[in-house]
């Protein structure tokens, strides 16, 4: 906020008058009005006095520690895209510069323009020599945000040093981006990882760390997203999008070779929201008959790198108690807890464990 602001905010907020103002600094009302205007800036002799009358310190009433809010930094990351565009990309760098010098500390600034340059550059149709004497600076500014209090900045620059670095063979500096990063962050750390082991030659370890992903994103992760996605449909009203929904389920379950239980688990979930008493008893039916069917993990060609090969031929004793104590006290089967056929299913399947 520039300072004709403040004086004028802090002036209301206190409850004084431009004529106090100018009564108690010994200037003209007019002159405070020029200063609230911004057609003029108090003498420096006055500012101490003016900060205590105002009752603010006089880096507050210097804007030393403001910032720019997402708004004006939005606004001013298209003004850099629209003068580059209509000027050309040296003018607009230029624009950008000056930004980031007025405001040196406005991580997120720095880190939205450097991510305007970087587009532009990438669209800018420039021989590789003629960006590299830009680039250079990009990735500083990506250096910068690097240092920033905000985890969400700071992990996204990272993130794109890491990418940058292994694009330019700095392996070891790419490792040591990757490693500041934590293990659980907004952005897919372990694909560029994997990216950075390819680019090195460690194709076993690239190749286990991304079935490993794809493993839990298969019964952890998809099976969530569409669960709730089809449950979601179901209260909508929508049958076809649910059903549709649950087909996907099952053809994914195929596709990414995992355990047959996992196909049901999306059906089951709609029966239920339905409150569908046959096709609920159906799909449990199938489910708890698919624990105890085998599923050899290293049987397909996309876990063969695995370290840790899963069998899971005696799972359905490993996961059937623990199955069956849902089923009975869960309060989402309640609908079905006095059906004959439910209660004898779940007497069958207590005998096998």
């Amino acid at each position: 906020m520039p300072m004709n602001m403040i004086i004028r905010d802090r002036r209301k907020e206190i409850g004084l008058t431009q004529e106090q103002i100018g009564e108690y600094l010994g200037v003209s009302t007019p002159a405070v009005n020029k200063w609230e205007s911004g057609a003029t800036y108090p003498d420096i002799s006055l500012l101490p006095a003016l900060a205590r009358l105002l009752e603010v310190d006089l880096n507050t009433l210097f804007c030393f520690n403001d910032g720019l809010s997402e708004q004006e930094i939005n606004h001013f990351c298209k003004k850099a895209a629209d003068k580059i565009r209509e000027s050309g990309y040296e003018s607009g760098f230029a624009m950008v510069t000056e930004k980031i010098q007025a405001y040196p500390n406005c991580y997120k600034l720095i880190y939205s323009a450097a991510m305007v340059l970087e587009g532009a550059l990438l669209m800018s149709g420039m021989s590789a020599t003629d960006k590299k004497k830009y680039s250079g600076n990009i990735i500083g500014l990506y250096e910068r945000v690097s240092g920033s209090d905000d985890e969400k900045l700071r992990n996204g620059a990272l993130y794109l040093l890491a990418s940058k670095c292994t694009v330019l063979e700095q392996y070891e500096k790419a490792q040591e981006m990757l490693d500041s990063l934590p293990e659980h962050t907004t952005v897919d750390k372990d694909q560029l990882q994997a990216n950075l082991w390819i680019k090195q030659g460690n194709l076993t370890q690239a190749a286990e760390l991304l079935e490993r992903k794809l493993y839990v994103m298969g019964i952890l992760e998809l099976p969530m997203t569409l669960t709730n996605l089809a449950v979601i449909a179901v209260k909508e009203g929508n049958d076809q999008k649910a059903s549709y929904i649950a087909q996907v389920a099952r053809e994914i379950a195929g596709l990414l070779g995992l355990w047959n239980y996992y196909a049901y688990i999306v059906p089951l979930q709609i029966a239920l929201t339905k409150e569908d008493t046959v096709e609920s008893i159906s799909l449990l039916t199938s489910m708890l008959e698919a624990t105890f069917t085998p599923w050899e993990m290293n049987g397909s060609p996309l876990y063969c790198h695995l370290s840790v090969k899963a069998n899971f031929s005696s799972s359905g004793t490993q996961i059937l108690p623990g199955l069956l104590s849902e089923l009975e006290n869960d309060p989402k089967y309640a609908f079905l807890h006095s059906n004959p056929a439910y209660q004898q299913l779940i007497k069958k399947y207590r005998a096998k464990c």
